[in-house]
């Protein structure tokens, strides 16, 4: 055991540059300011502290997020009576590089976080599940499509994680477990996405945001929902795929007006555009799809990563063993059944810190 004696300690990721990226110049995405990154983080930890969580280990990064929490703790605590738990930022160089979330993580899971709370889109959640194992993450959306984490108050997210890292509601009642897909490029596995995996027709990069449907071969998902926002929405309107099915999906694009069907969807906020399907395929769990030698980009969850040669060997299948998350709406209706919200004096006390430990 890494914690400290009588912590209960998180972590938290807040990502910086989530939700300013291209998107915001060529659709109606509204976006969240450093402030507001850093008030959503505040109420994040309000809720948590109240209900157990002593310590949150935090990215000391170089845009302000973290100078902002340090004098809102000061200011919350002295003026306003507040109770926060410790901060403790983590001994790294930060760049506000995706390379800080992944080493943040590897520190965070050393450390003995029982979970971390993140703040971004569909990249930054899938950065973190990169990393963290079996370490649930409390999903919060501060990016442009957000088709992974769902909005949520940071308020009831804290007071679920603190529920949940106090083991006053058990991990197997708490957390649900996430579809991924993996990518094998030449027989190694190199990455994997949360929810679309997409070759798109570029042979550069350029802006890593891709928003330009008529750009795209392939799109494979892990889950499809109707009222999705990106290029998951595509397979949302055509064919819905649950979160809970052990299924996914792969669509072939054409442009509208061909192959077997034309919609319009909705792939940045703001932006519906036609898009054309050539082609619609179950993909079952773990089932291999091998797909034919090309030049190409891969998209992983809206953002181009990497780039695919003609004589590459490229095999993606969907795996049903990827991250863990935690079920908010589901433990705080646990924890109002249980009465949990009638009594909280157990978690001011640290030898009720001590005994759950």
């Amino acid at each position: 055991m890494n914690e400290k004696s009588h912590d209960i300690s998180v972590g938290i990721i807040a990502n910086p540059a989530a939700g300013s990226d291209i998107r915001r110049m060529v659709s109606a995405a509204s976006g969240f300011s450093i402030a507001e990154k850093a008030n959503i983080v505040r109420r994040f930890c309000l809720g948590m502290r109240t209900f157990g969580v002593t310590r949150a280990y935090v990215i000391p990064d170089q845009s302000g997020i973290a100078g902002s929490l340090i004098k809102q703790k000061k200011q919350g605590e002295d003026v306003l009576g507040e109770r926060w738990p410790e901060l403790e930022f983590l001994d790294m160089r930060a760049e506000d590089k995706a390379a800080d979330t992944l080493a943040a993580v590897d520190l965070m899971i050393r450390k003995g976080v029982r979970l971390i709370g993140v703040l971004g889109g569909d990249g930054t959640h899938r950065l973190v599940a990169k990393n963290c194992g079996n370490t649930p993450m409390v999903a919060l959306s501060t990016g442009t499509n957000n088709a992974f984490p769902q909005f949520q108050e940071a308020t009831i997210a804290g007071i679920a994680a603190g529920l949940v890292a106090s083991h006053a509601i058990p991990m197997d009642l708490a957390a649900k477990r996430n579809k991924v897909l993996r990518i094998a490029v030449d027989g190694e596995t190199k990455d994997l996405a949360l929810v679309d995996l997409c070759l798109t027709r570029d042979i550069w990069v350029g802006s890593r945001a891709i928003w330009k449907p008529e750009k795209v071969k392939d799109i494979f998902v892990t889950f499809a929902e109707a009222d999705a926002i990106g290029l998951s929405s595509v397979a949302g309107l055509t064919n819905p795929i649950p979160r809970d099915l052990n299924q996914g999906l792969h669509l072939v694009l054409c442009p509208p007006g061909m192959g077997i069907q034309t919609l319009y969807a909705p792939i940045a906020p703001g932006l519906i555009l036609p898009v054309g399907i050539a082609e619609m395929n179950t993909l079952n769990a773990l089932e291999v799809k091998n797909l034919p030698r090309q030049r190409a980009f891969v998209t992983l969850d809206g953002e181009r990563e990497f780039a695919l040669r003609e004589e590459n060997e490229v095999a993606i299948w969907l795996d049903t063993e990827g991250p863990l998350t935690i079920d908010i709406p589901g433990v705080m209706r646990l924890a109002a059944a249980d009465g949990m919200f009638n009594h909280l004096s157990r978690f001011f006390q640290k030898d009720s810190f001590h005994a759950q430990n």
